[in-house]
């Protein structure tokens, strides 16, 4: 049976159905799958009902050209009012008995994406919403497949990260009462005595649900997948589509803007990278493969490590140097200063840079914000930034070796047109067209800018750089004049 034919009339049911990768998997298994329906997990926020939050949903850019084709396939999508933190996931008696009969296959992709969010916090929303999930799982009456995406740096304190669930020094029941502040007042939670080598408590969490599915829930069948650091789309259903404005996104929409001028970066290491719609892809592929044979409850779960490092690395220069190159070719309409080289190896220079070249020009503009009356944003805008940096300077310090053998072995096992339907293979993957596509894509569906503006933004840019050239030969002639003056009236 092919991948497509596996989806055919099946009920889906997904969590994170509103996120970045959430959309671009409803709108492939929209497109080429033609499942029946496709329950999504959704909160009301903003007063906004079920109902208005699946229209916005569905006005997204990737559903154009699908609901062009086939309007009715809005009916496929049902959105269902809930919280992955509560009980029974928050969803009514109704639709839970729905769920329980109808339902063959669980997305679970919500998650907290907050790095450095409190532990308590962390642990609720990435391991405990698991677990509720987990609960609704085990009354689904045909359930065939449950996902689970983490990440691949859910281990990350190992240098070479194989497809499989490492121990860990705690238990989950440890950490859950580390979690329970109430509990737990009078203990320090540092990252010395629980992150156990990691950098953030999103990792941390990921590690902690990895080992509770494994401990148990072997009974369900189970499929984990690990994306590294997720990019735009690749081909499907558009060249560089994005509409994500955290993580990495923020930091090259950031030195789009002429915002973000140094970072400490060790360029000689790599930055592994995957393309969103490569990541969905071996979702579907590999909750194929795990449907095709009957589970047992003494089986291994699969884990599949979605990443580029061995397969097609690339480098942080490379990653940095293609950067440079694009956000000058393809500049925003607004920009706050004119792109600069990022990487900076010494922490120490890495510092004095921030100070001349964030912190300073932030002030000074904000100085004139308030002169004229406006509101100061540029010192906010920077605190932002410089948090996000912080995140991320420890992946652009460091490097991993990742096993793919799994993933490997799925794609070998796929018939060619299955290979082409659901392609994962990212060898084929030419990143230099890749990042201008990334950086075009920024600027059309998160920037919201007309191709057609490219031409006069460019100008735009080159008379700021020449601007700013000009003020430093002034500064450094007026410093030099300075020294020579004194000098002289020493001298006399």
């Amino acid at each position: 049976m092919s991948v497509s034919k596996f989806y055919e009339n099946l009920n889906i049911f997904l969590t994170g159905g509103t996120g970045f990768l959430g959309k671009i998997l409803i709108e492939k298994l929209l497109r080429s799958c033609n499942v029946r329906k496709i329950y999504i997990l959704v909160r009301c926020k903003k007063e906004k009902e079920v109902e208005e939050r699946k229209k916005e949903l569905l006005r997204c850019k990737i559903f154009e050209e699908a609901l062009l084709k086939n309007p009715d396939i809005c009916n496929k999508v049902e959105c269902i009012e809930g919280n992955i933190c509560e009980e029974n996931l928050g969803i009514s008696s109704s639709y839970m008995n729905l769920i329980k009969k109808n339902v063959s296959v669980v997305f679970h992709l919500a998650a907290s994406l907050k790095f450095n969010e409190p532990f308590p916090d962390s642990f609720a929303k990435n391991v405990e919403s698991t677990k509720n999930v987990i609960k609704v799982c085990r009354q689904m009456e045909n359930l065939l497949v449950l996902v689970y995406t983490s990440t691949a740096y859910s281990f990350c304190n190992n240098k070479e990260i194989n497809e499989k669930i490492y121990t860990m020094s705690r238990t989950y029941e440890e950490f859950k009462n580390l979690a329970n502040v109430r509990n737990n007042a009078s203990v320090e939670i540092t990252d010395e005595n629980i992150l156990e080598g990691r950098p953030n408590t999103y990792v941390l969490t990921k590690a902690i649900t990895e080992n509770y599915l494994n401990d148990f829930c072997r009974d369900l069948p189970i499929v984990i997948v690990r994306p590294s650091i997720v990019g735009c789309s690749w081909k499907e259903p558009i060249d560089g589509w994005n509409d994500s404005s955290t993580g990495v996104n923020s930091l090259i929409a950031a030195g789009m803007k002429g915002v973000l001028r140094t970072m400490l970066i060790d360029e000689d290491k790599h930055f592994d990278l995957v393309p969103a719609d490569m990541v969905v892809n071996l979702i579907l592929a590999a909750t194929w493969k795990k449907a095709k044979i009957p589970h047992r409850r003494d089986d291994e779960i699969p884990i599949y490590n979605c990443t580029s490092r061995t397969i097609n690395p690339l480098t942080l220069r490379e990653f940095t140097e293609l950067l440079h190159v694009n956000f000058w070719n393809y500049p925003p309409e607004s920009t706050f200063l004119y792109p600069a080289k990022l990487p900076k190896k010494n922490y120490y220079w890495n510092r004095l840079r921030i100070v001349m070249q964030h912190l300073f020009p932030a002030m000074i503009t904000d100085i004139f914000q308030v002169a004229v009356g406006r509101k100061p944003m540029m010192m906010n805008i920077y605190k932002k930034v410089h948090t996000t940096m912080k995140v991320l300077q420890y992946f652009c310090t460091r490097e991993w070796m990742f096993d793919a053998n799994n993933l490997e072995e799925l794609f070998n096992t796929m018939s060619t047109q299955d290979k082409q339907n659901f392609n994962f293979d990212i060898s084929k993957l030419n990143w230099n067209d890749y990042m201008e596509d990334y950086v075009l894509g920024l600027r059309r569906f998160v920037f919201k800018d007309d191709d057609s503006t490219i031409p006069l933004s460019r100008k735009v840019l080159l008379v700021k750089y020449y601007v700013i050239l000009f003020m430093k030969i002034g500064f450094l002639l007026a410093f030099l004049y300075s020294l020579t003056f004194r000098k002289i009236k020493f001298i006399i």
